[in-house]
This record gives C-alpha cells, structure tokens and sequence, in this order.
C-alpha cells in the first residue's frame, strides 16, 4: 500500500504505512530485507517532503538492515 500511496503523491499516508511495516517486523519474526526496503521507502516520502535531514538518516538506517544497492543510489540523490 506504502508503494501506491507513494505514487499517489500521499508522502503522510506512505509514512503511515511503512510506519506501520517498521512496527510489525519489529514485533513478530524479523525480516531484515523488508524492514529495509519499507524504511527506505519512509526516507524516499520524508524526501518528498523536504525533511532532508530525517530522510538521510533513515537511508542510513535502512543500509544497516539491508545494504541494497538501490538503497545507496537513493542515498546519493539526498
């Protein structure tokens, strides 16, 4: 859903989302790949929103969980 949101230009209801995507990998069994991608996903729509600053950090956070490459060319564009 996080992925149509985005799509649809709705940046607070992508966060919403993958917000809720973060909470539930955390809570049940982990899945390093998803919780990477669904921040990253995050850090693209904070992006959107001009909030450079939380939007590099959570790339950042994001390589920790999975270092992906297209995690890292998103990074760069920041």
């Amino acid at each position: 859903m996080a992925a149509v949101y985005f799509e649809m230009k709705d940046y607070d209801r992508t966060i919403a989302e993958c917000d809720k995507v973060i909470q539930m990998a955390k809570e049940g069994p982990y899945d390093f790949q998803k919780l990477g991608k669904a921040m990253a996903r995050k850090a693209n729509a904070l992006f959107m929103q001009n909030k450079c600053d939380e939007s590099i950090a959570l790339y950042r956070e994001a390589l920790l969980e999975f270092n992906d490459y297209n995690i890292k060319e998103a990074l760069k564009k920041v």
